[in-house]
């Protein structure tokens, strides 16, 4: 095109013309002149385009806001669950006097039986200061279990709702700093902290329902902590409804240097209204029934008055646990004590990793609401006592391998009670 524009250019000079002529001819030879400026000024910028186009790399969108913005609650939910094999040995042997050994052995029951159980849960962030989350589990309307047995011709088995709720979490609220307060309103995991994770009081599936809250905060090495919740345990549409209030403070501090660490608290519960109801299921708890009435009713009201105790130390380059529970039930003076001892051993982190638990549990008949205690001990009942022995190996990234021994007897001042042993091994998975 240079050329071409030269070429032009002399043509014209070249061509005859009058004055005015060549004046229009000096005019356009200065056009051709800018002209080609420009032609050098626009091959040269094609040409930094071309080296560019090699060396260069488009930059693409960083997150998926810029990709598409109608997609962002994505970024703000996750899922999770696990899955559990068990099986189990059952074991349960009637201690009777005056009766012979074949008699005690006509009575004495072994069972075998496999389990699972699955849960699945949706964790969503609604914005910086809400959570909801929401969780399906096989299991029974048992509070206390979320197993399912294998059985009755392979039928299907049952999902429930088992979590529900929002947590509501915010760092500044009317310009008032509530950093370390949260409040739970639904179906949700226990928000009372129990020494480690006893399930004298509650079973690990307990899932409470109705508001509660916690705050905790740190002053200077010690961390104080508080929980404080209103349960709805059952609603009637013509009789008063049975509550639950509870309230909890305890504390976390280190003890002579960073290496041991101290945990202690005190927690309340007070059941409204359960005194002379039907009972969900006795499970040791004293009842008594009306003439011409089929209902079972609880005897007694439960005011639970619970103390409880850690002590944290690493000792042969595993940390360990010795910890107690004491509960009294201030509503009455009979039958109304309970108790745990134990001590734990390691933790399971990564493959190849093991722990080890030991307690002791003396659970008399009214010491606390037997309907939502481990399903384990004792066979689930209250006015029990024995010992446990638990193990746990990591196989393998969120892979472990359980076992527990439950070596009890129920009926702790009657003689006919029994002895009730269970042998569990479980393979648990998490995703």
């Amino acid at each position: 095109m240079k050329k071409l524009a030269y070429c032009l250019a002399v043509f014209l000079l070249s061509a005859p013309a009058s004055v005015h002529a060549q004046t229009n001819v000096s005019d356009l030879k200065e056009t051709v002149v800018k002209q080609s400026e420009m032609i050098d000024i626009l091959m040269g910028k094609v040409k930094s385009l071309e080296e560019k186009k090699y060396t260069t790399a488009v930059a693409l969108p960083s997150n998926l806001e810029q990709i598409a913005p109608k997609a962002q609650w994505t970024e703000r939910m996750r899922i999770k669950g696990d899955f559990r094999y068990r099986h189990e040995l059952i074991d349960v042997d009637e201690r009777r006097h005056n009766t012979t050994q074949a008699e005690r052995d006509s009575r004495a029951t072994v069972r075998n039986r496999h389990r699972i159980r699955a849960r699945v849960a949706l964790h969503a962030e609604i914005n910086e200061d809400i959570d909801f989350i929401f969780q399906l589990a096989t299991g029974s309307s048992s509070p206390a279990t979320s197993h399912q047995t294998l059985d009755t011709f392979f039928e299907s088995k049952n999902i429930y709702v088992d979590l529900a709720y929002v947590i509501w979490h915010p760092e500044e609220f009317f310009s008032v700093n509530t950093k370390g307060f949260e409040t739970y309103a639904g179906k949700m995991k226990n928000p009372f902290y129990t020494p480690v994770d006893s399930e004298m009081i509650w079973d690990g599936s307990v899932r409470p329902e109705g508001i509660a809250g916690t705050y905790a905060t740190k002053i200077n090495c010690v961390e104080l902590c508080a929980t404080a919740g209103g349960f709805w345990v059952d609603e009637q549409e013509r009789d008063v409804d049975v509550n639950l209030w509870g309230i909890q403070g305890y504390f976390k501090a280190p003890v002579i240097h960073e290496g041991i660490k101290l945990v202690g608290g005190m927690t309340y519960y007070d059941y409204g209204a359960i005194q002379d109801h039907p009972v969900y299921t006795a499970s040791g708890n004293s009842t008594y029934s009306k003439p011409l009435d089929p209902a079972v009713r609880y005897l007694l009201d439960y005011q639970i008055l619970e103390g409880f105790t850690e002590l944290h130390w690493n000792m042969f380059e595993m940390p360990w646990i010795v910890y107690g529970q004491f509960v009294a039930n201030m509503a009455t003076k009979d039958d109304d004590n309970a108790f745990q001892f134990g001590v734990k051993l390691n933790k399971c982190k990564k493959p190849g990793s093991w722990e080890f638990q030991y307690f002791y549990r003396r659970l008399e008949a009214d010491a606390i609401v037997g309907a939502f205690t481990e399903g384990c001990f004792g066979a689930g009942m209250t006015d029990s006592k024995g010992n446990c022995f638990k193990a746990g190996y990591q196989l393998s990234k969120n892979t472990k391998l359980c076992s527990a021994l439950f070596l009890n007897r129920t009926g702790l001042e009657d003689h006919q009670g029994k002895k009730f042993t269970l042998l569990q091994i479980d393979l648990n998975v998490k995703f």
